[in-house]
């Protein structure tokens, strides 16, 4: 188990204990320190926020390039930036790691077979209204066209929060891990733990839906919490500050809790602390401003992505280098050093985003797929409302979003370390 060697002041080594994952200088940068690149976006947007008059659509600049200008916008400088460098390949990771390994197919086919029905399940419930909607016509009962559309709102919302989730989830297995390394464990610390992670993740979004600027945040649905019920009192005028009491009650109880158990005689588990210490602030701040919140899926994300590469990649050379079964060969190929995973990656991402199969639909369905592309790109991030799209484009970025959803799936499928031998042999906890 490896240690942090830190010249701290006198007394401060003996009360604090660092273990890690894999190393120290891995685990600042990959794991833990990861969270500085969502930290970096913030500053991006804030200095949008700080300079333009328009920050979800005017440049801070624009470059002039082979005869082609390329507007510096949040856009390009944010969702493109971490979706076609980040996100796109962390999806491949996951379809690498169980698409390609025969032990996958061998205790999971079922499940990655199940997984490619995500990729309709938007669509779906997008259609579905217009569906209802058009045999009803035929006896006379029609319906507005925001009604024939809720089917894609409800879904676009649905995945934004599965993505949320998703992201919270990889947090709370490096939690856990950091946990595991340290033997940090005891009823009333698991209790404390437990709570502390999912309130102080979760109230941040609760502060966002009942907030008073919610309704002014861009791609988001009308959820009328702030709308009057008695006089002047709505849901949201209530629950809000009792969400801000309960959230300042979480922190400053953890901290007050570690002090005790620090009195107590108990070393506190420093790599625990400092992954929460850079993550819980990024959540609370991705929140508190309508222009953050329209970008929250890059910023408490591109950490994950970071996260996920190095994981993955971890696993697969501890797994599958001494394989030597004709079987993994081609696993053993896409993992046979960083460069070739990376460019497998980036590969997926051209195709998955500019791929001729592009130019084919386009051509069988008449729509200027690449602006749809870029609109997909936008509500997977957040960005884009769907109410302002054509049906067509909101049935072809769901499907896309498909992507993101097996990805969802099948992670909460094949990292199961407390479950899985396999997995915390090759993840070496």
């Amino acid at each position: 188990m490896a240690e942090l060697n830190v010249a701290f002041p006198k007394g401060i080594s003996s009360r604090i204990h660092f273990t890690w994952i894999l190393s120290p200088s891995k685990d600042l940068l990959f794991y833990i320190g990861s969270t500085l690149a969502g930290w970096l976006y913030v500053g991006v947007i804030w200095f949008a926020i700080r300079t333009l008059d328009d920050p979800l659509n005017d440049a801070f600049s624009v470059l002039q390039i082979g005869g082609q200008s390329i507007a510096l916008n949040l856009h390009l400088l944010v969702i493109l930036s971490w979706a076609l460098l980040l996100d796109a390949p962390h999806v491949w990771a996951t379809l690498g790691r169980t698409l390609f390994d025969p032990d996958e197919w061998r205790v999971r086919g079922r499940e990655i077979r199940r997984s490619f029905l995500w990729f309709f399940v938007g669509p779906f419930a997008i259609v579905l209204p217009y569906a209802i909607g058009s045999i009803t016509s035929r006896f006379g009962v029609t319906f507005p066209e925001s009604t024939l559309a809720a089917g894609g709102i409800l879904f676009f919302v649905f995945f934004r929060l599965w993505a949320y989730y998703h992201v919270v989830r990889q947090h709370w297995g490096f939690f856990s891990l950091y946990k595991r390394k340290a033997n940090d464990y005891g009823d009333l610390i698991n209790k404390v733990d437990y709570w502390f992670f999912n309130l102080s993740l979760y109230l941040p979004l609760a502060l966002f839906m009942t907030s008073p600027f919610y309704a002014r945040t861009p791609g988001f649905p009308d959820i009328s919490l702030r709308t009057p019920l008695i006089g002047n009192v709505s849901i949201g005028a209530v629950v809000y500050p009792l969400t801000w009491a309960l959230y300042l009650v979480t922190i400053t109880g953890y901290i007050a809790f570690q002090i005790k158990l620090r009195r107590d005689g108990q070393i506190l588990n420093g790599s625990k602390l400092l992954y929460m210490l850079l993550i819980v602030p990024l959540h609370f701040v991705a929140f508190s401003h309508p222009i953050m919140a329209v970008f929250i899926v890059p910023l408490v994300t591109i950490g994950h992505n970071i996260q996920y590469h190095c994981i993955v990649y971890s696993f697969a050379q501890n797994k599958y280098k001494s394989k030597t079964e004709r079987s993994y060969r081609w696993v053993k190929t896409l993992f046979k050093n960083f460069a070739v995973y990376a460019f497998v990656g980036l590969l997926f991402t051209v195709i998955f985003y500019r791929g001729p199969w592009i130019d084919w639909l386009q051509s069988l369905t008449g729509l200027e797929l690449n602006h749809v592309v870029l609109n997909s790109l936008g509500m997977m991030a957040g960005a884009q409302n769907p109410a302002n799209l054509h049906l067509g484009e909101r049935i072809f970025a769901a499907f896309l979003l498909g992507w993101a959803m097996q990805h969802y799936y099948l992670d909460s499928k094949i990292w199961r370390v407390s479950k899985d031998k396999e997995v915390r042999e090759n993840l070496k906890v």
